[in-house]
């Protein structure tokens, strides 16, 4: 028998997001809930995420702690990895390994240096169309087994039923505020890699995951350093980094 069946907490996720209007402060609900439910459900996984994208930007975003926060932006950021992956082709993607996954270099670099090593991600659909991603994390290198791929695929399919009338309710308003700052974002995070390079005389790579390292060491967010950086703050930290 599975120690953690799907059916209760799904259900009782149903329940507390049936009968809600999906406005921008609902649908962000909805979302956090169903990360909630895809952790608990899932034995091995740290933290678990579900994110809403609209032509390759996130319109609603559900995390359960900060470092999936970390490795949810870093692929927003760096326009790579298994969450994306998996919207764009919609199909499953499994990294069993960050140290040695060959498909995401500079997302796989980054996610080994915050600490995480595997992930499992499944599109969310409505009909033919993907409407985002859901994905576990684990600090542990090939963490989930087919069971934990079944049970986050069955979770997917309800969450994709949910979620899907988010994406035909007008939130023109969110989705501008979240474009602009993916692409400021984008933005800092090239601007700072510069930065660390020239001062510190680092490949692209390593910058990425100095930057990654002491935005995980300092607990400040990731977007939050690079804009420091990029402004000229914490600067004699980074030196002796």
């Amino acid at each position: 028998m599975d120690p953690f069946p799907l059916s209760s907490e799904l259900g009782a996720t149903l329940g507390r997001i049936r009968g809600l209007t999906l406005t921008q402060e609902t649908a962000q609900h909805a979302v956090d809930l169903l990360a909630q439910v895809a952790q608990e459900t899932t034995p091995n996984a740290v933290g678990a995420g579900v994110s809403l994208i609209h032509d390759a930007e996130r319109t609603s975003v559900g995390a359960t702690d900060a470092l999936v926060r970390t490795a949810d932006d870093l692929q927003y950021s760096l326009g790579e990895g298994p969450c994306l992956t998996a919207w764009s082709t919609r199909s499953p993607v499994t990294v069993e390994d960050t140290a040695s996954d060959s498909r995401f270099p500079a997302w796989n670099v980054a996610a080994d240096a915050a600490g995480i090593r595997a992930c499992f991600s499944v599109p969310l659909m409505r009909g033919r169309d993907a409407i985002g991603a859901m994905k576990v994390y684990s600090t542990t290198p090939a963490a989930f087994d087919e069971s934990d791929r079944t049970r986050l695929r069955s979770l997917s399919v309800a969450a994709s039923a949910l979620l899907g009338h988010v994406q035909t309710t007008d939130t023109s308003t969110r989705i501008s505020r979240e474009l602009r700052e993916s692409l400021r974002s984008r933005d800092l995070v090239g601007i700072a890699k510069g930065i660390i390079m020239q001062r510190e005389g680092l490949t692209e790579a390593e910058a990425l995951a100095s930057l990654t390292a002491r935005a995980r060491s300092t607990g400040i967010p990731f977007r939050r350093l690079t804009a420091e950086i990029v402004n000229g703050h914490g600067t004699s930290e980074g030196s002796d980094a």
